[in-house]
Formats: C-alpha cells, sequence, structure tokens
C-alpha cells in the first residue's frame, strides 16, 4: 500500500485485525525486516510497517531525515489509516524514532516495545562515523555499507540466510536514503531526560551478542524507565528480531496479549 504524506510517498504494509502495533525498521533496512513479526501478529493485531522515508518502496527526497521529521510520517500513518493509538515498536533507529514520537504525539502511544537501541545522542566519534558512512554511502552506494555493516549487525553465529537477507534489503535501498538517515541519526537530542515520564508499558528487548546497543546498555535504559519489562534473547546481535525471530516474537507477544488494548 501507498500514501502521500508530509509531501512524500510512503509504502507500508497494513495486515491483520485488532489492537494497532506500528513496527519501525532498522537503519539501512525496509519494513521487510518485519516480515517474521507481521506474520506472528497478524491474526490478534493490526500491523503497520511503513518503510520510513528514505528506505524501501518510500520516496528518498533530499535529507537529513531528523528523527522528528521521521516520527511525525508515522504519525501521520496513523491519522491517515484512522487509527487513533498505537503500541509502537522500534529496533536501532526505529527506537530512536521512538522517542520522538513520544515526545510529538504522545497521544497516539498505548505502549513502546525498545529493541537494540538507547536513548543517548551520539557523541562526537559517533557522528563523525556517521558522516563518513553517509559519504561512503554516497560515493560507493549501498553495496559498500552493507559491506561495513553486517559483522556487526549480527551475531558471529548469524546463519549465511540471515546475512543474505540483510544484504538484499541494504542494498535495495538508494545512497540519498542512507546518507539521509544517517546525518538525521548523528542530529538526534538525548532521549535520556524523557525516560522517567514515559508512563505507558515499556518493553525492552536486547540480543545478548548486541555489539552495538549492548545488554548493559538496555539494562541502563529499562531501569530508568518506570515499571519496564527487560527481555534479553539468546544467540542474537543487534538485529534480533530477525536473528532469533521464534524467541523475539514470544517475547513480543507476552507483552502485547498482557496490555488492556
Amino acid at each position: 500500500m501507498e500514501a502521500n504524506l508530509n509531501g512524500i510517498r510512503v509504502r507500508f504494509d497494513d495486515i491483520g485485525r485488532g489492537p494497532a502495533v506500528l513496527l519501525l525498521h532498522a537503519f539501512p533496512l525496509s519494513a521487510e525486516m518485519w516480515q517474521p513479526q507481521i506474520e506472528a501478529l497478524r491474526d490478534r493485531y493490526r500491523v503497520i510497517a511503513p518503510d520510513l522515508r528514505g528506505f524501501g518502496g518510500s520516496d528518498a527526497p533530499p535529507g537529513p531525515y531528523l528523527m522528528d521529521t521521521l516520527a511525525d510520517d508515522a504519525a501521520a500513518l496513523l491519522e491517515h489509516l484512522g487509527v487513533p493509538r498505537a503500541v509502537v515498536v522500534g529496533l536501532s533507529m526505529g527506537g530512536y524514532i521512538a522517542f520522538a514520537f513520544w515526545r510529538r504525539h504522545r497521544d497516539k502511544v498505548a505502549a513502546i516495545v525498545l529493541a537494540d537501541t538507547r536513548a543517548g545522542a551520539d557523541s562526537d566519534e559517533g557522528r563523525a562515523t556517521r558522516e563518513t558512512n553517509a559519504r561512503l554511502a554516497e560515493e560507493q552506494g549501498a553495496g559498500a555499507i552493507a559491506d561495513k555493516m553486517i559483522p556487526n549487525l549480527v551475531a558471529a553465529g548469524a546463519t549465511p540466510e540471515v546475512r543474505d537477507t540483510l544484504r538484499r534489503l541494504i542494498t535495495a535501498n538508494g545512497p540519498d536514503g542512507i546518507a539521509g538517515a544517517l546525518r538525521g541519526m548523528a542530529a538526534r537530542v538525548d532521549s535520556g531526560p524523557d525516560l522517567p515520564g514515559i508512563d505507558v508499558p515499556v518493553l525492552v528487548i536486547v540480543g545478548e551478542e548486541d555489539g552495538l546497543t549492548p545488554p548493559a546498555e538496555a539494562e541502563r535504559l529499562a531501569a530508568a524507565l518506570p515499571g519496564a519489562t527487560l527481555r534479553r534473547i539468546a544467540g542474537a546481535g543487534h538485529l534480533s528480531n530477525l536473528e532469533q525471530p521464534e524467541a523475539f516474537n514470544a517475547a513480543l507477544l507476552e507483552f502485547l496479549d498482557r496490555l488492556p488494548l
């Protein structure tokens, strides 16, 4: 499905019936990364999964893509679909967007799931690395980004099938979208001060072998959120939903099924 939102064309999945669950994908992938979760949820929930601007089948206007902009796109999609509130699920970059969504559209948030992400802003070194990668994408294309990122996105024992899926999803994106998101992530604010005031149910998920946002980061995040639940996924790195989908889905469904939606 497609919709014109905030001046761009956004491609999205809208599958199933029931309480709405909004899935915000990781960098530099697309909504297709959520396919294992869509299949697990669709019988009981309405699953809405957009390709964020710059990725998948959505338009890639000039960047940077600020997290506030991506959150506003997601809110506009819910409005377009007539969905007043949703459980917002974000993995990695999707988590950064979830924090912005909470700040800007909290009336639309029924609960939050934060997977393999962090609340803090980038360090100076992190911002410099983002800019280096943005220029790499612009000069050498998405394949160069896939070569650089995939080893850090998954656990050492990730299957060839998972690695092949990641390469396919990454290389389907254009360099402008990749660079726009990198510069937007580099500009994001520290969401740490917001954490004590998030008064909806929150689930924090982390892969035990996540080297980018490790379990210690997830523990700090969960401790700062009132009443948050933390679930660790064995045998998974940064993309825990793809590496260990059964364990990820079990944690997600356990959380969703006990919400008063």
